[in-house]
């Protein structure tokens, strides 16, 4: 079976989550993926761990080894004529340019669009910065921890579980996976566009405007209500909270009535449990205080698998909150091989997570692990653009790749 991208051509210019993991789910679909990394240290992803034994380099790194299957790796410095020469030759022959510089840093050096257009007028470039290519914040700077908290995020996490008092929290680089999602959706507009008519066009990416959806539902409080919404529970039909069990943690849902009148059977309908504060989702939430640690002292002692099977047979919500060895033991993602071995040169065979979806005609393919830093210089420098060994030693020499 044909791969779903297989024909698509993409130079990857980006470091560490958002540009890479965009180029891995459009890699992984078939296009062919050649990533551009800065000679000598390469991608700042190849720094930051998870490493394999705790032992730290360029091809131990889990975070890396994940986020680029299926691509290529080429070493190229921009900082001198040479190596912009190089890149004109790459991006000539390619579909898409993803890429996440500060706004105006690559027309500095002659590579803007309407600069590379002109080599490849069918170029697609998608360009990615933390507040787009125009506005008063265009130039600054961010990380996932500002992006999480700019857009508000942060404010509303953790959902139903906090405190008033409690400081704002971040889910760790989901701002990240997320604007490569948006990224990644995008491009894929632009090549169905690009198909039919042969037309580039550079797509302006911010990932604050990106991570939007995120708090869509928690927006309109405000032009509706005159209220932002918080971390802490909503007073109506509580309980809605997290709970320590004997091996871990569980969540509790149990707002509805219903809900609430099986979980009081799964107690074994406590004397307590009949009390009137208790007897509707609105007293329940008014005395919240009171009721918390009467279903804390009933669940400590029982185990996540208890709980949640308990629910199961009333059917009320009661989620164990998994670890990630519970993840990869979990019976339905084992079945549908959510999570699949890859095999490195360097790292030996550790599993990741596989296809986010099930292609019936052109399916995922996990074709090559993640590159070593500089793996296909020669492939892509030597054999497709012409350069000779002693070229290719010469531009080594000097820090062009």
């Amino acid at each position: 079976m044909k791969l779903a991208l297989k024909d698509v051509k993409i130079i990857e210019f980006g470091e560490m989550i958002c540009i890479p993991y965009c180029g891995k789910l459009l890699a992984d679909l078939g296009a062919e993926v050649i990533k551009i990394e800065k000679p000598g240290v390469g991608d700042a992803a190849r720094r930051r761990g998870p490493f394999l034994d705790d032992i730290p380099g360029p091809e131990r790194s889990g975070l890396f080894l994940y986020l680029n299957t299926n691509k290529k790796s080429v070493t190229l410095s921009l900082e001198k004529p040479t190596g912009r020469e190089i890149f004109h030759k790459l991006v000539k022959d390619a579909d898409v340019l993803l890429e996440d510089t500060a706004p105006g840093k690559l027309a500095r050096m002659g590579l803007a669009y309407k600069d590379l257009r002109k080599i490849n007028p069918s170029l697609i470039m998608s360009s990615v910065t933390p507040f787009g290519q125009t506005g008063p914040w265009r130039n600054y700077k961010t990380s996932d921890l500002v992006n999480w908290q700019v857009v508000g995020a942060g404010y509303v996490t953790p959902r139903w579980a906090g405190t008033p008092n409690q400081e704002p929290l971040r889910v760790l680089n989901t701002a990240s996976y997320m604007t490569a999602a948006s990224v990644a959706a995008a491009t894929m507009g632009a090549l169905h566009h690009q198909r039919r008519t042969s037309h580039g066009q550079q797509i302006d990416i911010s990932q604050m405007e990106a991570l939007m959806g995120l708090v869509a539902e928690h927006t309109n409080w405000w032009p509706y209500e005159g209220m932002s919404p918080t971390r802490t529970s909503i007073p109506e039909g509580a309980p809605r909270h997290f709970f320590k069990v004997k091996d871990g943690w569980v969540f509790v849902y149990a707002d509805e009535p219903h809900h609430w009148e099986r979980l009081v059977e799964i107690m074994g309908k406590p004397d307590w449990a009949q009390i009137d504060m208790f007897k509707t989702g609105k007293s329940r939430g008014e005395y919240w205080e009171s009721l918390q640690p009467l279903i804390a002292e009933w669940i400590k002692d029982k185990t996540k698998a208890e709980i949640f099977e308990a629910g199961k047979a009333k059917g009320v919500p009661l989620s164990r909150v998994n670890t990630m060895e519970d993840v990869l033991k979990n019976p339905q993602f084992v079945e549908r091989a959510v999570f699949v071995d890859i095999a490195h040169p360097v790292a030996g065979k550790l599993t990741y997570p596989g296809a986010p979806y099930k292609f019936a005609e052109s399916p995922w393919s996990l074709r090559s692990p993640a590159p070593l830093l500089g793996q296909h210089n020669v492939e892509i420098y030597g054999d497709r653009l012409g350069y000779d060994k002693k070229d290719l030693v010469k531009l080594y020499e000097i820090g062009i790749i």
